[in-house]
């Protein structure tokens, strides 16, 4: 009887966990996170950019390959796999896969042959995506796309650099995605703050939807005279433009930031913008007409905003103790208690300590966001110097920037500081790294 029931037991058990290949993730309960595609590209181009058909020209394939990638996420849980069928869901593929959710898979496509893409990812707990969702029918043709669309480039290029407006926007589609009288406007006040413009491309990327929308990547080069300054300037970067396919060709529907056309007007012009590498900078136009360059991250938040001041206060807490005194680099926004960092202010029980051939100017109370231009004479050099709250400085640093403080709040210091080697203040900056003094 005894073994009898050992083997009742033994064979519920099996019939329980027979299943358990096939529906491995439920034994480690439900998921209360949904499994979410933070984006998708095909080819370096978004899926929500484009249509459920789409067509790719074969000679603009990197390497030959159709390629697809994206980041997961799945609230407090882990992806678990990522899979693609490009074939209806008849078969899967596995994915590479990182341990952060973001996976990649590549296929040298036939050309002319139809390819019916999914998109599936898994949670550690058995859930997914919407896979539906995730659908796209791609057919590779063997039409040079490339050429038609460096022609319709090298036409605007012409006009734009020849300052011919009218023949410009010829070339732009009538329902561009911004207004067109905007894009004129800002076209006209391009030809007003620049001169001897000089505008070099290298196409990186081509893919077209079946809308006829022609998604374009490509990095540029550019060199220009401010009509302002006389100063000769130049950039490069990455950006995309969007193309619309029609009876009279290719014509231009939508352009993200950075802008090579239009740059006087970024706010309402741009669709979007495309992520520069580090140390990037990029020529602007602020409202007053005058064409400037500045680090890309500056650009994109005047671009998003419109405001002539591209450089917006940002707040450091600066500390003594009796095993530091805290430091602060501008140019890297870089707090060291290391003296041997070099820092550009240090502060102590004194006031602020400033480094070698940097000079200093009180500019009385005032509040920091009401200064957008500081002076460029009237500094004196000095090792230390006396601050009180509420007081705005400014700074000609050694590496011959400009850079403007408030001292928002000081507490421990004088006499407490000495005794007691306990202060903190806390400061609000603006650092202008193109050398101007105007923030």
């Amino acid at each position: 009887m005894k073994s009898f029931c050992v083997t009742i037991i033994i064979l519920i058990t099996c019939l329980v966990f027979v299943p358990c290949g096939h529906a491995k993730w439920w034994i480690f309960g439900a998921s209360e996170d949904e499994v979410e595609l933070q984006y998708i590209y095909l080819n370096k181009v978004s899926f929500s950019e484009l249509g459920q058909k789409i067509q790719l020209f074969r000679d603009t394939l990197p390497n030959g390959m159709v390629v697809i990638q994206g980041k997961a996420t799945a609230g407090k849980n882990k992806i678990g796999s990522a899979r693609v069928s490009i074939d209806g869901k008849q078969t899967w593929v596995e994915m590479k896969l990182s341990e952060n959710g973001v996976f990649e898979y590549a296929f040298r496509p036939d050309i002319n042959r139809t390819y019916q893409i999914y998109v599936e990812i898994t949670d550690t707990r058995g859930k997914t995506n919407d896979v539906n969702k995730t659908y796209k029918e791609v057919i590779v043709t063997s039409q040079n796309i490339y050429q038609i669309v460096k022609d319709s480039m090298d036409k605007l290029i012409s006009a734009y650099q020849s300052e011919q407006p009218a023949k410009f926007m010829d070339l732009v589609a009538d329902d561009f995605t911004s207004d067109r009288t905007l894009l004129d406007r800002a076209i006209r006040k391009d030809f007003s703050a620049f001169d001897n413009i000089i505008l070099r491309f290298i196409l990186t990327n081509v893919t077209s939807d079946s809308t006829g929308k022609i998604f374009v990547t490509f990095n540029y080069n550019r060199q220009l005279t401010s009509v302002k300054t006389g100063k000769t300037l130049q950039d490069n970067g990455a950006t995309q433009m969007t193309f619309k396919s029609g009876d009279k060709g290719l014509r231009i529907y939508s352009m993200k930031w950075p802008l090579i056309f239009g740059v006087s007007d970024p706010t309402n012009i741009a669709q979007g913008s495309v992520q520069q590498s580090a140390g990037t900078e990029v020529i602007i136009v602020d409202n007053k007409g005058e064409a400037s360059k500045v680090p890309a991250k500056e650009a994109e938040k005047y671009a998003e905003t419109g405001e002539s001041s591209v450089i917006t206060a940002k707040s450091i807490t600066l500390r003594v103790t009796p095993q530091v005194h805290e430091g602060f680099i501008f140019a890297t926004e870089t707090i060291t208690q290391n003296p041997n960092d070099n820092p550009d202010i240090i502060l102590s029980c004194y006031g602020l300590m400033l480094k070698p051939n940097t000079f200093v100017q009180d500019l009385g109370v005032k509040s920091i966001d009401t200064i957008k231009e500081v002076p460029t004479t009237g500094y004196q050099g000095q090792p230390d110097v006396i601050i009180q709250t509420m007081h705005s400085y400014a700074f000609k640093l050694s590496n011959n920037k400009y850079t403007v403080i408030e001292i928002v709040s000081d507490t421990g210091g004088g006499q407490a500081c000495f005794l007691q080697h306990i202060r903190t203040v806390r400061i609000k900056y603006k650092y202008q790294p193109d050398g101007t003094n105007k923030f």
